[in-house]
């Protein structure tokens, strides 16, 4: 199964020469997890809030279901 993984502002830092247009082209052989995908690709779950899958709203222990789209987003803050 493939995936596209984009990261999202400090977690880029984790993935050495990520490219934001292209993402990062991940291949995984069985179900996985978006956290076991993480942990594979070295990026820390504790530094995830958001979880985006083909565009909805998942939680880190999501089933993927292969040839989709994951966005991983920080804690962001402001005011």
């Amino acid at each position: 199964m493939s995936l596209k993984i984009l990261l999202s502002s400090t977690l880029r830092k984790y993935f050495p020469d990520y490219d934001p247009l292209k993402g990062i082209e991940f291949v995984v052989d069985e179900k996985v997890t978006v956290a076991e995908v993480c942990r594979q690709i070295k990026i820390p779950t504790d530094k995830i809030k958001v979880v985006i899958v083909n565009g909805k709203n998942k939680e880190l222990d999501y089933v993927i279901q292969g040839d989709e789209r994951v966005g991983l987003f920080p804690p962001i803050g402001g005011g």
